[in-house]
C-alpha cells in the first residue's frame, strides 16, 4: 500500500478526495490473506507423511517449520543417515512441487 496510497498531506486544505474505493483495496486485501494462509508451517507439516510415505512416517515425524527449514525426528541412526544421505534431495523436490509458493531451503533431521 505504500506506493499506491499516500497519507493526507500536512497542510491539506480539504479540497481533494482522501477516501480510497474499494474495487482498489480488494485485492491488497486478497494479496494480504493469502500471502498470510498461503504458507503455513501446518500444512507443510501436515504433508510430510504422505510425502515420506506410510513405511517411514512411522519412523519418523516433522516437528518444526519454520524460516524455510523443515526440522524432522527419527527413530534411529540408520534411518537418519538413509535419509539424509540418499533421499534428502527427493523429498526436497517433491515438497517444492507441492508448495510452490512457500520456500523451503532445506530439511534437518534428527534422531528423537
Amino acid at each position: 500500500m505504500k506506493g499506491k496510497f499516500k497519507r493526507t498531506p500536512r497542510y491539506y486544505d480539504g479540497t481533494g478526495v482522501t477516501s480510497r474505493q474499494l474495487k482498489d483495496l480488494i485485492p491488497y486485501v486478497l494479496r494480504k490473506v493469502q500471502g498470510a494462509y498461503g504458507t503455513r508451517s501446518e500444512q507443510v507439516l501436515a504433508a510430510w507423511p504422505e510425502i515420506i510415505g506410510e513405511r517411514l512416517a512411522k519412523m519418523s515425524c516433522a516437528y518444526s517449520f519454520y524460516d524455510g527449514v523443515l526440522k524432522v525426528r527419527v527413530k534411529n541412526s540408520t534411518l537418519l543417515s538413509l535419509l539424509q544421505q540418499h533421499d534428502k534431495s527427493r523429498i526436497l523436490s517433491q515438497l517444492r512441487r507441492r508448495f510452490p509458493g512457500v520456500e523451503i531451503k532445506t530439511i534437518l533431521f534428527r534422531i528423537g
